[in-house]
């Protein structure tokens, strides 16, 4: 258990210390007026505060990542549209091609028909 970076054994020494040198009465009293002052501060809008912003800190990393991932999906999505997109084409171009050559070859029927 630490509080503050502040572990058990540590604030034993602390407790006595405090209680060797204010006396049994004082310390007793020093310790309520400790205790209203943090619960004063744990209970105030900086607090809150800090504990928001200490949190927002902490998920930071995972909101960055989550933004990367979002950003390579974004990528990888305009790079297959674009793939597609060149896939189409090119199969356009070829269709195109095949008619032009079917329409420009001699004896076709349609050319037939149309003489008639």
């Amino acid at each position: 258990m630490k509080f503050l970076n502040v572990g058990a054994l540590e604030l034993l020494f602390i407790l006595l210390l405090a209680f060797i040198i204010l006396g049994p009465e004082k310390a007793i009293k020093t310790a309520g007026d400790v205790a209203r002052s943090i619960r004063d501060l744990t209970k105030s809008e900086f607090w809150r505060d800090l504990v928001s912003t200490s949190r927002d800190i902490q998920s930071l990393p995972k909101t960055l990542l989550k933004d990367e991932e979002l950003q390579r999906t974004y990528d990888d999505l305009n790079r297959t549209t674009g793939e597609i997109k060149t896939a189409f084409m090119e199969t356009g171009q070829k269709i195109g091609d095949e008619v032009t050559s079917v329409e420009g070859k001699p004896g076709d029927k349609s050319e037939e028909n149309s003489e008639n």
